[in-house]
């Protein structure tokens, strides 16, 4: 179904259009002037306007640069008689999808409505995909020889081949955008982008206007009109992590959204329809949120279509070795060096360690120590917990009784290690203090605060 606007100043071709559409199943808004139609089309979204060529207060060339310019992609399809043939070619030229004779028949002017609407739809997608070009290199692996993310697998494959909104629980750092981004690449949206919003990362003020977009002016600082990530994602798959971070006046419209399938801009005064499948990421328990008052039930059971897991780490130990040899590629790339391997005693070293940060955790790991090493990564060159890294003291059975301060300890190896990190990212980039920025994994200013702290020339 679709929504269609008719704008025509006869009465009795207004009816013959609505009733045929409405046959056809579509939705319909009649307008009986140009500045009637303008008024529509400001306040609602039409997938499609049937736009005759002449009407009481406004010429039709007019009224279809002013619906273009508010619309670029909006189909018009102009409706004229046989002696307007000539003035409907110059409105295909200004944009025009198509154009009706009068008189015209019931099928031919469902089949030019259906048309317009597939022309429509194939804008959005086609913007969206341009606006979010997908990255294929660097992507995390899912893949892994553990009997636990096989069932993982067995189950993302499952939810994938349907349109069902998922959440995906698991522990911090286990990669659970990861399985959204295989969800969404073995689903039919596969070929349409993905897009990723960490709801706790943002300032609440900011969540809605980037989930829903906003117009020009709608409040200090929107000097132009910026679509929402729902838009964004036209066609494709929207993830939100922290979903249990969204206030409940958020939480609210996210329900609206989702039963609707409609959004709003911020500021704006009509809807937009949406095309986008939901998969929503939770830390905490979200039925405990619930209780607390913290996250809406009826969200909750919306949301909750279908569940998967996503195993921690210390859960699935035997798929490290083949992880740490995926990152440690991407490694030798951020690093910009070869690293020949990872040593048996360092494999060792990498399977007996807990993870409490889980994947993430273990590819920060490895790329320091792909910065760190030689050519082959040693137990040393991890700084896991108990292998005594280099700024780290020294063993307890080693140490007199005045060392046993704590919090001084920690200051101290935490400061050489940071101090010795830094010297060699600035190394390795050359002195770009933006690029070793990026490589520390931290933003510029920290950088440049710990850069003064420690008194490092670079």
């Amino acid at each position: 179904m679709a929504n269609i606007l008719i704008a025509e100043d006869d009465a009795d071709t207004r009816y013959v259009l609505k009733a045929a559409l409405e046959a056809g199943r579509h939705a319909c808004a009649a307008a009986s002037s140009g500045a009637e139609a303008l008024s529509l089309a400001d306040a609602l979204t039409f997938d499609a306007v049937i736009l005759d060529m002449v009407l009481g207060d406004a010429d039709g060339l007019t009224l279809l640069e002013k619906l273009k310019a508010e619309d670029p992609g909006l189909p018009v399809i102009i409706l004229t008689g046989h002696a307007d043939v000539t003035s409907a070619v110059k409105a295909m030229k200004l944009g025009a999808l198509d154009y009706l004779i009068k008189p015209f028949g019931n099928e031919e002017l469902l089949l030019i409505i259906d048309k317009a609407v597939k022309e429509r739809r194939l804008r959005r997608e086609f913007d969206a995909l341009r606006s979010h070009v997908k990255k294929a290199h660097g992507a995390e692996p899912v893949f892994g020889a553990s009997k636990e993310i096989k069932q993982t697998a067995d189950l993302a494959a499952q939810v994938a081949a349907t349109d069902l909104t998922v959440i995906l629980s698991g522990p911090s750092g286990s990669g659970k955008e990861v399985w959204a981004r295989e969800i969404h690449r073995r689903s039919t949206r596969g070929g349409s982008p993905f897009v990723a919003l960490d709801c706790g990362a943002l300032p609440e003020n900011l969540v809605e206007s980037e989930l829903f977009g906003y117009e020009r002016g709608a409040f200090t600082g929107a000097d132009r009109r910026k679509p929402g990530l729902f838009e964004t994602a036209f066609g494709g798959t929207l993830f939100l992590d922290e979903i249990a971070n969204l206030t409940l006046a958020t939480q609210a419209k996210l329900l609206r959204v989702l039963e609707e399938r409609r959004i709003r801009h911020l500021g704006g005064k009509k809807d937009i329809p949406v095309d986008t499948r939901v998969i929503v990421a939770a830390n905490r328990d979200l039925p405990a949120c619930i209780k607390d008052g913290l996250f809406r039930e009826d969200l909750f059971h919306r949301l909750n279509q279908f569940t998967l897991r996503v195993p921690s780490l210390a859960e699935r130990k035997e798929d490290i070795p083949a992880l740490a040899a995926f990152f440690l590629k991407e490694a030798e790339r951020l690093v910009n060096k070869k690293v020949e391997s990872i040593s048996s005693a360092a494999l060792a070293a990498l399977t007996a360690y807990a993870w409490p940060g889980n994947v993430r955790e273990l590819k920060n790991v490895i790329i320091r120590a792909a910065l760190l090493s030689g050519g082959e990564i040693l137990p040393e060159h991890l700084g896991l917990g108990g292998q005594n890294p280099p700024g780290c003291p020294p063993p307890a059975a080693a140490m007199s009784p005045e060392d046993f301060d704590l919090k001084e300890n920690l200051k101290r190896s935490r400061g050489e290690t940071e101090r010795r990190l830094i010297g060699a990212a600035l190394a390795q980039t050359g002195g770009n203090k933006l690029k070793a920025a990026k490589l520390l994994s931290i933003d510029r200013k920290a950088l440049y605060d710990k850069i003064k702290e420690y008194g490092i020339q670079g």
